[in-house]
């Protein structure tokens, strides 16, 4: 009987495993989960100050789309204007780097969560504002 269970057993571990292709994981769907999703730029800092305008509707965010673009706006401009379209890439969830228009913007991401998202700064950079980053949620 232990024989019999014994190869039932590796019978089922080894149907669940063979022929399975993984798919890799997708660095960058934290940022449009799989289509599109808009950030709100909620603080800009440089050395504990926040420069960030103190009204929400005057705010930037940022589209990123599962294209690899993003488009950076005032928050009361979306649907009316187009924004500044750029390129990004996420390089193993610690680096975003953001192209377009001659210019090259790369941050460390230094906190990855689904309701936030800080980004700092890497040296060499002209972008020199930690930011942070939260979902737009309904009103």
């Amino acid at each position: 009987m232990k024989p019999l269970c014994f190869l039932l057993c590796l019978y089922i571990i080894s149907s669940c495993t063979l022929d399975v292709e993984l798919k890799p994981l997708n660095s960058c769907a934290i940022f449009n989960d799989g289509n599109s999703k808009m950030w709100l730029v909620d603080h800009l800092w440089i050395k504990q100050r926040d420069y960030s305008n103190p009204m929400r509707n005057k705010k930037d965010i940022i589209v990123f789309f599962e294209s690899g673009r993003c488009s950076v706006q005032k928050l009361n401009t979306f649907g009316i204007e187009k924004g500044d379209v750029v390129d990004y890439k996420v390089i193993d969830k610690k680096i975003l780097i953001l192209s377009g228009k001659g210019k090259v913007w790369k941050f460390k991401i230094t906190q990855l969560t689904q309701e936030n998202i800080e980004l700092t700064p890497m040296k060499g950079t002209s972008f020199k504002y930690v930011m942070n980053l939260v979902p737009i949620t309904e009103p």
